[in-house]
């Protein structure tokens, strides 16, 4: 992987776990369900936590809720993608 891509590659990848962590929690069993206290421990960068609290809709989540969690994710792969590359071109 040429260092020119790792910024994007690592972005795409947050983002993509964080979306997928949103939708996974949606089927979680119901003795999964968490507490306000334990949703801001699993989400500590993601307005999900907040949102989810309401227990939406599948809808919601796909379509709402989860891309919001992506772009917060994707944005932390993003400074962490920028700093592994700029540590990358120094070495």
């Amino acid at each position: 992987m040429r260092a020119k891509n790792l910024t994007f590659w690592i972005t795409l990848g947050f983002a993509v776990v964080g979306y997928l962590v949103a939708v996974a929690l949606y089927f979680a069993p119901a003795r999964w369900h968490f507490s306000p206290t334990e949703l801001a421990a699993i989400y500590p960068s993601s307005i999900l936590a907040i949102m989810s609290m309401t227990d939406p809709s599948f809808g919601a989540i796909a379509f709402l809720l989860a891309p919001m969690n992506a772009v917060w994710y994707g944005i932390i792969g993003l400074i962490i993608g920028s700093a592994v590359k700029e540590i990358l071109s120094r070495v």
